[in-house]
């Protein structure tokens, strides 16, 4: 690999070199295979995060979307890609309603638009008055606004990590000379 290529990944600090030069050094036992990690990361990032983004719009599942972030943040590190593997421990970790890095969200996300599709909230509604159910309490409504933090909290991090990945993705393709 020309040390010019080598150089330009390293200095765009999306890889821990350390990690990744050591499954680069892997390739003289079997051609390619550092690059087929990558393209299998690459699938999986991929998939994984069609079914994060879902989740999200749906504000469902809190607990899968812990599951998610851990599965990729795991992935992400173990090929040394730490501005993914950063984001996807915010998502497993705000997942558990965990805010540990005490992230606060900046005031374009706190009036972001509620993550749920509004036709389906007045859906809902219309559903709940007309079989005459119990109306929410005001702690339903609590939990409601308190769930809703956690959600903004991970679609922030979904963006940072997407925004990373396609970076990461475009150094590599550079790297490996195409094929991601």
């Amino acid at each position: 690999m020309p040390e010019q290529k080598k150089q330009k990944l390293q200095d765009t600090g999306l890889v821990e070199w350390s990690v990744f030069s050591e499954l680069v050094a892997m390739d003289e036992d079997e051609e390619g295979f550092s690059k087929n990690l990558f393209v299998t990361f690459v699938d999986q990032f991929k998939e994984t995060f069609e079914e994060i983004e879902y989740l999200v719009r749906q504000r469902s599942d809190l607990e899968k979307l812990s599951s998610l972030g851990h599965y990729l943040k795991g992935s992400a590190a173990a090929l040394g890609l730490n501005t993914i593997s950063i984001q996807c421990e915010r998502i497993q970790n705000y997942g558990k309603m965990d805010n540990f890095d005490h992230f606060e969200l900046s005031k374009d996300l706190q009036d972001d638009t509620p993550i749920k599709d509004k036709e389906n909230e007045q859906e809902k509604e219309k559903d709940v008055k007309s079989t005459n159910k119990q109306e929410e309490t005001p702690d339903d409504k609590e939990k409601d606004n308190d769930d809703q933090i956690w959600f903004l909290l991970i679609k922030d991090a979904c963006e940072k990590a997407k925004d990373g990945f396609e970076k990461l993705r475009a150094a590599l393709n550079d790297y490996f000379d195409g094929g991601l």
